[in-house]
């Protein structure tokens, strides 16, 4: 991935401000900065995660294996599939708990049908979801009892 030059602004103010870097394929990239330097702002450019905010105008050019990300014509679901991102604080697309977690596997043709999808979905985030909601429901209930039977 080469990126020349690359400026991000939030309508007047400037998130990063003339970044040229290159990052060779399998090299994974970590960025260690203070609070609010712009760290996650470039991380975000890389998989065109900024293209849902409105204000957001980014300059310069950020290529992969000579495709420039940002050309209208350039799809982002396989960008995304060969640029993986791991931010401190989770960042889902903004999208459904079930389309971030479907959008792995569509991508990746892990699945062939929507009920394949649902079933995968269903198995690996709602139960386990719904088996802690309702252990933690337990627990709360359990140490409810106990005071009550404490203070009888």
């Amino acid at each position: 991935m080469s990126c020349r030059d690359v400026v991000v602004r939030y309508d007047e103010k400037q998130g990063i401000n003339s970044i040229s870097i290159d990052v060779s394929k399998n090299v994974i990239l970590a960025m260690i900065g203070p609070s609010g330097c712009g760290k996650s702002t470039f991380l975000r450019c890389l998989i065109r995660m900024n293209d849902t905010i409105p204000s957001c105008m980014i300059e310069g050019s950020i290529y992969l294996d000579s495709i420039d990300i940002y050309d209208q014509a350039t799809d982002v679901v396989p960008l995304r599939a060969r640029v993986g991102m791991v931010f401190q604080k989770t960042n889902p697309f903004p999208k459904s708990i079930y389309d971030n977690v479907a959008y792995g596997l569509k991508i990746h043709g892990l699945t062939s049908t929507k009920a394949e999808l649902d079933a995968i979905v269903t198995d690996k985030v709602e139960e386990p979801v719904r088996e802690f909601f309702l252990s933690q429901l337990f627990v709360s209930f359990s140490k409810t009892f106990a005071c009550c039977a404490i203070n009888a």
